[in-house]
């Protein structure tokens, strides 16, 4: 059986910034490995982009009930642009929820950002950030009114002071990540809806996607 071996050739690096044939699917790095792999291919081409807050102990605070129009977290995505989700984590700390938690998951065909709420910080995950992100990843913004498709729902969380799970705290972060592979192909957007009664709860929190130049999709 005949390996498949890549050459290696060192010379001016090329830095793809337009919105053309900038994610070929394979890929040799300069020392010789081949990236078959189609996410570390993204990651390597700096494609890949996490989000947090960024004062690392501040919290985000979710609502007291559901509206459609008060996602927690809101990725909007651009024309021109398609994420691929990769991971929501949510830790409950700040303030105790008044209530148990139901978080819901949803991806919706249009750029839902209408207005307000706080773009937050956005970081490649390849650190000389060689391409930029095209999506806004934000909190507490008013959102486009409409539905989209639920991905996830998870119904009565324990909120974190619960005595019989106060050991256990599994009970008290969520991790998503999807349930199968997701191209939101701008204009697109993946909201995080989370509310409990009366106090709505307080999140750490971080999530990660990746993005590619839609006219590279077939």
């Amino acid at each position: 059986m005949s390996d498949i071996k890549g050459q290696a050739v060192v010379k001016s690096p090329l830095r793809n910034t337009a919105d053309s044939d900038s994610t070929k699917l394979l890929r040799v790095t300069r020392d010789g490995m081949l990236l078959t792999d189609y996410l570390l291919n993204l990651a390597f081409q700096g494609r890949v982009f996490v989000a947090s807050d960024a004062d690392q102990n501040d919290t985000v605070t979710g609502q007291t009930s559901f509206a459609n129009t008060t996602p927690t977290f809101l990725l909007n995505v651009p024309t021109g642009t398609t994420a691929i989700p990769l991971f929501v984590k949510l830790a409950q700390a700040g303030s105790v929820a008044g209530a148990a938690i139901d978080i819901i998951i949803e991806i919706d065909d249009i750029a839902a950002y209408s207005s307000g709420g706080t773009s937050e910080t956005v970081l490649c995950t390849r650190t000389d950030n060689p391409v930029g992100n095209k999506c806004a990843l934000y909190s507490g913004a008013t959102a486009t009114a409409g539905y989209g498709v639920n991905l996830e729902y998870v119904f009565a969380m324990v909120q974190d002071v619960a005595a019989a799970v106060a050991d256990d705290y599994k009970w008290h972060q969520f991790e998503w990540k999807p349930p199968a592979p997701i191209f939101l192909v701008g204009p697109a957007s993946l909201k995080v809806f989370t509310y409990a009664g009366t106090t709505g709860p307080s999140w750490v929190w971080s999530a990660g996607w990746a993005e590619v130049p839609s006219s590279d999709l077939v």
